[in-house]
């Protein structure tokens, strides 16, 4: 019977990230997926500048277009562009890279198995026991050991329900599909440029990505806004002009992001990444959280192994100060939005400063508490939306059907 140091279920990158850096300081990692690698996920494959920035590795290599240009509409209205050029450069800084996640996990993953992680594929996850010493794994076929268990394996992922954690309720939805190009590949105008329609879906937007043979367009909201997201996705297949292209890989998914208190560490098990909800509800992004949740969970396990820590809770805390102080701001920014979004887009559209602001979010220069501050006096307009927006949010979800 196999002994780890570490088992982590979940090969995406929040798992695969904290493989790479346990393996790297000679721990004895188990890396366990379900499927067999490389596969599909669903998911945008927008990394963002800032987490382009704190993944473990270099992505260039899985980078399908860079995006420099965003193209805003409302409420499937007219277009606007905008393009951010940062004071002091000549030339436009890049806010996104675009990928496909069976792309980028396979790329982050075989890093990890590089290092010296022991990656199990095809290995679906059939049980846990979670003891004082360690944790029993049984998996598809055998069965193994290990001091630490990290969940790294999704919004509905089987470790968190074993050890008895819920970090998420009512998690956001969203759906996707790919577009494929008339010709195979990306049309001119949408080589370096991205588009977000905002105002048409309640608790979230829409989205059309270039990657190297589609686009990737998708829409996101609300929990209750389940039943309404195929056809407010056929109606971005025609906002942005796809209807003669072909349609594949439709996939709905959940974004969900951890209610305030609840844990994600009990005895010898964490939980990092989706699985511990730490996608960012402004946006809907979990790249980010993905690469720092795991860059902190193998530096407290490191710890707690060397016996440096007596248990794994200084994880948590390290997750409070550095994701979840910034997801508490972004649940402000959304509630206000999604209570008076055609306010917010106004200013949008007639205010450099502020689409200037929203650009220094994606690429790092700007978190959302330093936005927050940045607004002076519209503080307390933005709050008083916030909190109405938040009841609004709470009525519809107890009138509507799960």
């Amino acid at each position: 019977m196999p002994k780890y140091d570490v088992a982590i279920v979940g090969a995406g990158p929040s798992g695969s990230t904290t493989a790479y850096h346990l393996a790297k300081a000679g721990a004895r990692v188990a890396l366990i997926d379900r499927a067999d690698f490389p596969r599909e996920k669903p998911c945008g494959g927008g990394v963002t500048a800032r987490a382009f920035e704190r993944a473990p590795i270099d992505l260039t290599p899985v980078v399908e277009q860079v995006v420099t240009k965003v193209r805003f509409s409302y409420k499937l209205g007219s277009f606007f562009d905008y393009e951010y050029t940062p004071k002091g450069n000549s030339q436009p800084a890049t806010l996104v890279y675009m990928t496909q996640r069976h792309r980028l996990d396979e790329f982050v993953m075989k890093h990890a198995r590089e290092a010296g992680a022991d990656f199990r594929s095809g290995s679906p996850v059939r049980s846990v026991e979670l003891g004082r010493e360690g944790v029993h794994i049984e998996v598809e076929g055998e069965s193994f050991d290990a001091g630490v268990l990290v969940g790294a394996d999704g919004a509905n992922g089987v470790v968190a329900r074993s050890v008895g954690l819920q970090p998420v309720t009512e998690p956001p939805v969203a759906l996707e599909a790919h577009f494929n190009y008339a010709n195979g590949s990306v049309p001119g105008e949408w080589s370096d440029l991205l588009a977000l329609e905002l105002g048409s879906m309640p608790g979230g937007y829409g989205w059309s990505f270039p990657k190297s043979d589609h686009f990737n367009v998708g829409c996101g909201g609300y929990h209750s806004q389940g039943p309404k997201l195929r056809e407010h996705l056929f109606e971005l297949q025609r906002h942005y002009g796809l209807g003669g292209l072909d349609i594949n890989n439709l996939r709905g998914h959940h974004l969900p992001t951890r209610d305030d208190g609840k844990p994600i560490v009990r005895g010898r098990a964490i939980l990092v990444g989706d699985a511990a909800g730490l996608v960012d509800p402004m946006s809907g992004e979990g790249i980010y959280s993905a690469f720092v949740s795991g860059h902190l969970a193998a530096a407290r396990i490191l710890r707690f192994l060397d016996g440096k820590d007596p248990d794994l809770y200084p994880y948590e805390a390290a997750v409070e100060r550095e994701i979840m102080a910034e997801i508490r701001a972004a649940k402000t920014l959304r509630d206000a939005y999604h209570y008076s979004p055609a306010p917010c887009y106004f200013m949008l559209r007639h205010s450099e400063r502020l689409r200037t602001m929203l650009c220094q979010l994606i690429t790092g220069e700007r978190t959302y508490q330093s936005y927050l501050r940045a607004l002076g006096p519209l503080q307390a307009v933005l709050g008083f939306w916030a909190s109405r927006g938040r009841k609004a949010r709470t009525k519809a979800a107890t009138a509507a059907p799960a």
